[in-house]
């Protein structure tokens, strides 16, 4: 018989990582690929050594090689079965991972927790649950949100309603603090939580796997899509997404009886923007039940939050002319081609459409104290971006003396590359003749080639050409080309590549744009 023999997940993964390998792998990529830290996967390679060695497999190490199961294919399937029905497994949680699972739940509780609740759903010491408690502490204040602890009531969470959300939304989404997030949106706008798993190894695993069931991406996608439809226009990728998982909380919210609330200022606010009519169909259809006085509440919730959503394109004509926001538009497009001299820029719609689609919902975000998950970091402080650094400077005064709010960083970033868009346009063009390499026919180069003249008019001219004909004359000739496959060219044809999708995304466009300066 076997030796028993304790593994802990951690331990499991690593091993079916090793049997699935049909090749040495280094100690470094495999805690890469698990996300271990280099003592995790140390002591687990000899806790796997010891486990192997009772089966009669051994665990070879080469120096500057890596590490190999070494047994037939037989058994390689064998230890594989025997791994996928182990039932003698430890769940080990790092301080991080308990941290997260301890935020989700008093964010989420309609009722107290004690710390024996939480030793015993965490099989961990009083003090640990101390220690962790007080690490999460500042995370929330940034929220707005208090740990409370009282002896012989326990501890909860205390806060306004909206503020629990914003932190659930980036607790959710995977924009923490933390070592690594523990749960995250997936592209098929689902809750995916690295433990799941395992959930029935720990009782707090298993509360919070039930927990994120509760949230329904499908049908707040549904309210977003219907937002779109209703507005004329789309919110970003990204951003729909996180609009998505904000929407599905507040339903799961609301199913609990926990109702936000705004004082009488923020529901005229609310009330006067474009999106109020769309989010009061939407809330009297999905909340009938609810008191007038909570339904209006909710509905100015969802709509500060639609708001608040970056977009792709501008809404429909007349959502936002005859407001103020039209008229803030209106002179910093003034300000802007007075700082650069150029007098059309004060006309120039797509300039417009940008900061209406960047800049409202970043002054909506910060008004109301709404999340929003960080962008993709773009270097904006070198000294390429010191003229449009000083012009953004300029504008965020004007924002700030207008509406007192400061624009958060993102929209600075946003700000920076609208104007450096902008100035492209009317500046000469630097590459004139720019051909377009895409595989994919003739629809999607189309589409590629429209795409590319609406944001860069004035880049030159372009010509699309198949890839087979790719060849040394023809690229001599070229100042840049976009091509929606990788291309490799001889050291002695200096071309500017650039690779894009073939539906030409923001980060293309980022790219393009810096590239062309």
């Amino acid at each position: 018989m076997t030796p028993m023999m304790s593994l802990t997940t951690a331990q499991r993964d690593l091993l079916r990582q090793l049997l699935t390998t049909q090749t040495p792998i280094s100690a470094a990529a495999l805690g890469e690929q698990l996300h271990l830290t280099p003592r995790q996967v140390h002591y687990g390679l000899r806790a796997i050594k010891i486990w192997l060695e009772r089966r009669k497999v051994s665990l070879h190490h080469t120096t500057g090689v890596g590490v190999q199961v070494t047994c037939t294919l037989e058994q390689r399937q064998g230890l594989l079965r025997e791994l996928e029905s182990y039932a003698r497994l430890q769940l080990i949680l790092t301080p991080h991972q308990r941290q997260q699972l301890l935020a989700l739940q008093l964010l989420a509780a309609c009722t107290t927790y004690t710390l024996s609740d939480f030793q015993h759903s965490l099989a961990v010491a009083r003090a640990t649950i101390l220690k962790d408690l007080d690490a999460i502490v500042p995370w929330l204040q940034g929220f707005q949100l208090v740990l409370r602890r009282r002896q012989h009531r326990g501890c909860w969470i205390e806060g306004a309603e909206i503020a629990k959300r914003q932190a659930l939304a980036a607790l959710l989404w995977g924009d923490v603090p933390f070592e690594r997030p523990i749960m995250s949106v997936q592209q098929r706008q689902e809750l995916a939580f690295v433990l799941a798993r395992d959930a029935g190894l720990l009782p707090i695993v298993n509360q919070i796997n039930d927990l994120l069931r509760s949230w329904d991406l499908v049908n707040a996608q549904a309210i977003v899509t219907r937002a779109e439809s209703e507005l004329g226009g789309h919110f970003s990728d990204e951003a729909a997404a996180q609009l998505t998982l904000v929407c599905a909380i507040q339903c799961q919210r609301i199913s609990a009886n926990q109702f936000a609330m705004w004082d009488a200022a923020a529901l005229r606010w609310a009330q006067a923007q474009a999106t109020w009519p769309v989010a009061h169909g939407i809330a009297a259809q999905i909340w009938p039940e609810l008191p007038d006085n909570v339904r209006m509440t909710e509905t100015a919730t969802l709509a500060l939050q639609l708001s608040s959503t970056v977009r792709d394109e501008p809404w429909r004509d007349g959502l936002t002319s005859n407001t103020s926001f039209h008229e803030l538009i209106d002179s910093l497009l003034r300000r802007i081609a007075e700082a650069y001299r150029v007098p059309e820029l004060a006309h120039d719609q797509l300039l417009r459409d940008g900061l209406e689609a960047h800049i409202l919902p970043a002054c909506v975000r910060q008004r109301f104290g709404l999340w929003a998950a960080p962008s993709a970091a773009t270097d904006m402080h070198t000294e390429r971006y010191t003229a449009e650094r000083t012009v953004a400077a300029q504008l965020a005064d004007d924002i700030k003396a207008t509406t007192e709010l400061s624009l958060p960083s993102d929209a600075y970033d946003d700000l920076i590359l609208l104007l450096r868009a902008a100035i492209l346009r009317v500046l000469r063009p630097h590459a004139r003749r720019v051909l377009v390499v895409c595989p994919s026919g003739m629809a999607t180069t189309q589409l590629l080639v429209a795409r590319l003249r609406v944001r860069f008019p004035r880049l030159g001219t372009f010509e699309v050409l198949p890839l087979r004909e790719l060849v040394s004359e023809r690229i001599a000739d070229a100042d840049l080309i976009i091509s929606t496959v990788p291309i490799t060219l001889p050291d002695e044809l200096a071309v500017d590549i650039i690779q894009v999708h073939p539906m030409l995304r923001p980060e293309d466009i980022v790219a393009l744009t810096q590239l062309m300066t």
